[in-house]
């Protein structure tokens, strides 16, 4: 699955990304029900002096950080089928520093600066098995996916309830991932991004030209570029790499050889 790494299309954003910008998504997730997210910025003159913060939220009434329930997939790999649609913790804790005011673009409010980390934690026991795999069981609480980012952005419709969180390494962000069960290219381009939906109230511009506070409910994806590969997954042993060279090998002075009797 490719996707361009900002959500801009949730916000009614125009945004030109270079054809070498498109990653692959390798992990997603979506709310089981309920307000998952909240944001904290009264949009008073006090507030200059504080910054904005945003985590996860255990129910859609809690008023201090907590991890929820949500439903979790790893697609475009090996152990997709066994990491399907499963029970996992997100937890997210983020703040944006009091001296980066929203800009306006359009219809959307973008609060940059966003900065924190993220985890998704399992529920319960994780067999993964297959062609190709190590058959692997991780248990609960193992990491599915977890990370830090800086400099993302919080990005709201002026005149909705939708909008979007989002880092991308292809724009500047720096992100980090870890997982228990994939190996994450040390060098991969990263992309978070999340989306809003049931934004209450409206988000909108204060005074100090930062967002007010509100709750949302958040889903999103995860993708890198190249795509991470499991764990799990079985690396050839030397005597097979060898075989496997000397094989090309014998392929390469067959194919000189005929090139030889061709021109002859």
């Amino acid at each position: 699955m490719k996707h361009l790494p900002l959500l801009a299309a949730l916000v009614g954003l125009s945004v030109a990304t270079p054809a070498a910008a498109v990653l692959t998504t390798f992990a997603t997730f979506s709310s089981a029900g309920g307000t998952n997210v909240r944001w904290i910025n009264s949009g008073t003159a006090a507030d200059r002096a504080n910054d904005a913060v945003y985590y996860t939220t255990s129910t859609p009434n809690a008023t201090v950080p907590g991890g929820v329930v949500v439903n979790f997939s790893f697609i475009n790999s090996l152990i997709a089928p066994m990491v399907n649609n499963i029970s996992a913790v997100y937890t997210m804790n983020a703040v944006v520093a009091k001296d980066s005011p929203v800009l306006v673009l359009g219809n959307a409010y973008i609060q940059p600066g966003l900065s924190g980390s993220f985890s998704f934690v399992s529920t319960s026991d994780i067999t993964i098995s297959g062609p190709g795999l190590i058959t692997t069981t991780y248990a609960a609480g193992s990491n599915l996916l977890s990370g830090t980012f800086s400099g993302g952005n919080v990005v709201t419709n002026r005149f909705g309830s939708s909008g979007a969180s989002f880092a991308s390494g292809i724009n500047g962000s720096d992100i980090s991932f870890t997982s228990d069960f994939l190996t994450i290219d040390a060098m991969a381009q990263l992309d978070r991004a999340t989306s809003l939906t049931a934004i209450a109230p409206t988000a909108f511009t204060a005074a100090n030209g930062a967002l007010r506070s509100f709750r949302a409910v958040t889903g999103g994806q995860f993708s890198a570029e190249p795509n991470p590969i499991p764990a799990a997954e079985i690396v050839p042993e030397p005597a097979s790499w060898a075989m496997l060279i000397a094989g090309f090998s014998l392929v390469g002075v067959a194919m000189r050889r005929r090139k030889r009797a061709l021109v002859a």
